[in-house]
């Protein structure tokens, strides 16, 4: 009903979805200011300074998370009141000791605001945009390349290769990937980190100088993926696919020929509470 999709990452760039690791950051910062020298206190700050994040109104959304969750902001005591001295004395302490830590973590949430943003902009560029049927190049940065090759020697990219598919929310592309790069078992899905546009040749200047083969990473035989577990699976076309999740993180649909004699699939049915597919 909310329409939540899940927005998978791809290989080597868990950035596509680090808000919980961007969270647990902004928390260990603002206790690192926050917290005496001996970390003794650092259990009685930890309720104040969630709540000073979940009232902080995001930059990004325009909203404080406790706004967007429960629909309203629960509202902080102002002031204390003065009161009779004789009356209750700790309540009033630890009523000071709560405003005092509400206060410094909103201002070490700012403070960190502004750290981020000078940094994040200053090394901040526009990343390039690629349409279907664009010509790119990928880098072999970390392509698992033929043994006995000096890493050195190997070309920055290779290609170039088609874009077959565009993902504007993640910032990736698939790649119509030769069949050399294909029986390596590589995942045709990229960042756009690791992709650079494809400049054609100007003929006039450079005569033939288009690349007429594709550079040769070999075939390697012994690397296989291993299938850590199977995840879900669904029906199409009256065939059943499952989610295979692999070693190496990435995850597939995958059709029941190639799951058929997996240890996984016996977990999942078992799970799921079938004896057979």
């Amino acid at each position: 009903m909310l329409g939540a999709k899940l927005l998978m990452s791809t290989a080597f760039h868990p950035q596509t979805d680090r808000a919980s690791e961007r969270a647990i950051r902004t928390v260990t910062q603002i206790l690192r200011m926050m917290v005496r020298p001996d970390q003794r206190d650092w259990v009685t700050r930890i309720p104040m300074v969630e709540f000073a994040i979940n009232s902080s109104i995001s930059g990004s959304t325009g909203f404080a998370p406790f706004k967007l969750n429960y629909g309203h902001m629960p509202k902080m005591m102002e002031h204390v009141g003065e009161g009779k001295p004789s009356e209750a004395p700790g309540v009033k302490a630890f009523v000071h000791q709560a405003l005092e830590n509400l206060a410094m973590a909103h201002g070490a949430i700012i403070e960190s605001r502004v750290a981020q943003t000078y940094h994040v902009n200053k090394r901040k560029g526009v990343p390039p945009k690629f349409e279907v049927g664009d010509l790119v190049y990928l880098s072999t940065q970390n392509l698992n390349m033929p043994k006995g090759r000096a890493r050195k020697l190997i070309p920055k990219y290779i290609g170039p290769i088609r874009v077959i598919r565009r993902d504007a929310a993640s910032d990736t592309y698939t790649l119509d990937l030769p069949t050399e790069l294909r029986a390596r078992r590589l995942h045709p899905t990229f960042h756009v980190g690791v992709l650079k546009p494809h400049e054609p040749n100007d003929d006039a200047l450079f005569p033939k100088r288009d690349a007429q083969a594709f550079y040769d990473v070999g075939n390697n035989e012994e690397v296989e993926w291993v299938v850590d577990e199977i995840l879900a699976h669904r029906w199409a076309d009256n065939k059943v696919e499952f989610l295979v999740k692999w070693n190496l993180g990435d995850t597939t649909w995958e059709p029941y020929a190639h799951c058929q004699d997996l240890e996984a699939l016996d977990r999942y049915l078992e799970i799921q509470g079938v004896e057979s597919i």
